[in-house]
């Protein structure tokens, strides 16, 4: 049972991840950095609770918040470029970021362990090891999938408030042709900033809970293929809508695992899965169109959009 809830948790994890990628999907910018905030989230968030005694939930926070700010600085001056460019530049900067994870070297001597192991904090390419929040707090595996799921639920809960905002029909307005946007008043730059500022908010809190699941991390934890994976998710899911990441992170986390007993398929099986999707459900598994079937549309088919920020 433990097992499952530690799918749980991860599938929780890479739910939060795929809502960072459609934070900044909302207006129009495909990001590939998001290896990067999840990186910086989980190395500060360990930091908190193993070198400065922070407990979990303040920890996660900071985390997010540091994300954020790495965001502003990769976002600020790469925001103004389109298409692929952006995502070119988010590329460059989650490698970049990666290297210094994989080499940075800080914390304090540990009294007692075996020889080699003598260093509490990251130590350079070995990793960043005792990250043992959940055991010295006698947090379980259920329950920490249980905290997991709640953050997921409160995040969850935003975007559905979101999607119902007039914000929303500035993003995708944004999204659809922003030249157009600008030329009725939208201040793009500044929407643009925000949504991908949101992502690495939620990135870094994601960082965080995946660093004390797994208690060790490395700087090659946070490779550009995480990142391509994350857009995947969302992709696949369904781009246009709220419901479409968390439909993609949990069925493309929870699989794999459901696919075990044929090991030496499940791969193939998977990849091939993923083709189908890609062949006959192009706008993902859940549209904006099955959504307002679904629910309904809170707009009416006339109403026109704002004209003026």
């Amino acid at each position: 049972m433990a097992y499952w809830f530690t799918v749980a948790t991860l599938a929780g994890v890479n739910v939060l991840l795929a809502y960072s990628v459609y934070a900044s999907f909302m207006s129009g910018q495909v990001s590939i950095g998001q290896a990067a905030f999840f990186g910086i989230g989980a190395y500060v968030g360990a930091s908190l609770t193993v070198l400065a005694g922070f407990d979990l939930a303040s920890a996660c926070l900071i985390a997010g918040f540091a994300g954020a700010a790495l965001s502003l600085v990769v976002g600020i001056p790469t925001l103004r470029l389109r298409g692929y460019h952006f995502t070119i530049a988010t590329v460059a900067f989650a490698e970049a970021v990666r290297v210094v994870l994989h080499n940075v070297r800080y914390g304090r001597p540990r009294t007692g362990g075996a020889v080699g192991d003598q260093w509490l904090g990251p130590d350079g390419p070995v990793g960043f090891r005792h990250i043992n929040y959940l055991n010295e707090h006698a947090i379980t595996t259920g329950q920490f999938a249980l905290a997991v799921w709640i953050v997921v639920i409160l995040v969850l809960i935003g975007f559905f408030a979101l999607e119902r905002s007039r914000t929303a029909i500035l993003l995708r307005t944004i999204a659809e042709d922003d030249v157009v946007a600008r030329s009725i008043g939208i201040p793009i730059a500044r929407y643009k900033v925000v949504a991908f500022a949101c992502g690495g908010f939620l990135a870094g809190i994601a960082g965080c809970l995946y660093a004390h699941l797994l208690t060790f991390i490395s700087g090659n934890d946070f490779v550009i293929h995480l990142s391509t994976i994350a857009l995947a998710y969302v992709v696949i899911g369904g781009s246009q809508t709220m419901w479409g990441p968390l439909l993609g992170a949990t069925i493309f986390t929870v699989l794999p695992e459901v696919l075990r007993p044929i090991q030496e398929f499940r791969l193939e099986l998977f990849g091939l899965l993923i083709l189908l999707v890609m062949l006959f459900r192009p706008a993902g598994l859940i549209s904006a169109g099955m959504v307002r079937r679904w629910f309904g549309s809170r707009r009416k088919p006339n109403q026109a959009t704002p004209q003026t920020v």
